[in-house]
């Protein structure tokens, strides 16, 4: 098991991703891009404040999207960590992970749900311990929810704050690309109406920030590959 550092681990995520790019894109658009439009143009209304937050709102706009995207995820995931698969393969391999990898995120998201209560920072540790690396785990090595959750805290044993600080820095990156997403979006629909084009305006301001959070969708799971693979034993 090598050590990783939190600068490395970025390093080595971005030049995986940049390198299949295209094929990451056209990959995970259908499942965290298309909901997201979709979730915009024809789900209920955003909440313009918490205390207006419904269930309906929460599972239409979080809750169902989430899950979608999480299969495409794995799918990224899959295909960074088999550089040589096809698309075709990669979906192969999520559809028969995915019900171990939910399963896995569930049981795990109690007790990181608890530390975010408490306190940001212990939360992002033990989804570094616990979650981060499940997804390549299970499509690497399979297993039983319970047993990527152990094989996860295994491999993270000793990296817990490196893959924090990459966390950290990760969520940064996040809320940068969601402020300028929706900046872009928002700037292209006033355009637009200005224009006479109410509807594309519309269209765009949710197809714009669906962009940015199909990137981060698939940054994810390329930074879970690439944690894996120094953190395992080589793929065969």
């Amino acid at each position: 098991m090598q050590r990783l550092s939190a600068a490395a681990l970025w390093d080595t995520m971005s030049t995986a991703v940049r390198a299949d790019l295209p094929r990451l894109f056209f990959l995970v658009a259908p499942f965290a891009l298309l909901p997201a439009v979709a979730v915009e143009l024809f789900g209920p209304p955003a909440p313009t404040s918490l205390d207006a937050i419904s269930n309906q709102q929460l599972l239409w706009r979080l809750a169902v999207p989430s899950l979608i995207a999480a299969f495409g995820q794995l799918a990224a995931t899959h295909l960074v960590l088999r550089g040589n698969a096809t698309p075709r393969e990669a979906l192969a391999a999520a559809l028969a992970a995915f019900p171990v990898y939910a399963l896995a995120q569930l049981a795990g998201s109690l007790p990181v749900g608890l530390g975010l209560l408490l306190l940001v920072v212990p939360g992002l540790w033990l989804f570094a311990r616990l979650l981060f690396l499940s997804g390549a785990v299970v499509l690497a090595e399979g297993g039983t929810p319970f047993a990527l959750l152990r094989r996860s805290w295994a491999l993270s044993e000793g990296q817990g704050l490196q893959l924090t600080l990459f966390l950290v820095l990760g969520l940064f990156g996040v809320i940068g690309i969601g402020i300028l997403a929706e900046g872009a979006g928002a700037a292209l629909d006033v355009v637009a109406r200005s224009g006479g084009l109410a509807s594309v305006g519309r269209f765009l301001h949710a197809l714009v920030p669906a962009i940015g959070n199909c990137l981060v969708t698939i940054g994810v799971g390329g930074a879970s590959a690439a944690a894996y693979r120094q953190l395992a034993a080589p793929l065969r």
